[in-house]
């Protein structure tokens, strides 16, 4: 048996990483004089605001799921990884240390890779190839990351 499932929960808490994304790497264009780092948050803040869209579009879908794939302890389970992703939202609006800023953005693709990773596993096939086209491209986005922070720090 089917069911009907807006997902809309899931899909309010990635639209806001994709947000804050974009903002957060807007902001630290701002905080460097590197040309490469301000080319690589550029695009990243770019690609960040195209996801957002997209999550945007498959808000107002209809998503159906095997009613087996989502029983209580996988709710719970999601729960948890929304609340916890909210307290971070919360807690890192704002950011003056470059440094920091860089684990910051490094936690934000984590949680979009886990969200979308969950996503894949619950949602139809008709949006399957679209989110794994988003997981390569946030993982591109942390192995740039990580090899910047490694020559930064």
């Amino acid at each position: 048996m089917r069911e009907v499932f807006s997902l809309e929960d899931l899909f309010n808490v990635m639209i806001e990483l994709e947000s804050m994304g974009s903002v957060h790497y807007s902001n630290m264009k701002n905080m460097t004089d590197n040309s490469k780092l301000i080319v690589l948050f550029d695009k990243l803040s770019k690609q960040e605001l195209a996801h957002k869209e997209l999550y945007s579009r498959f808000k107002t879908e209809i998503v159906t799921f095997s009613s087996q794939k989502v029983d209580d302890e996988y709710k719970a389970y999601m729960d948890c990884l929304l609340t916890q992703t909210i307290g971070f939202l919360s807690e890192n609006r704002e950011v003056e240390d470059f440094e920091k800023g860089f684990a910051i953005a490094v936690q934000l693709e984590k949680d979009t890779i886990l969200f979308l990773n969950e996503l894949k596993e619950i949602i139809g096939s008709s949006h399957k190839e679209e989110i794994d086209r988003i997981i390569l491209q946030e993982k591109s986005h942390l192995r740039a990351l990580y090899e910047y922070s490694q020559k930064i720090v």
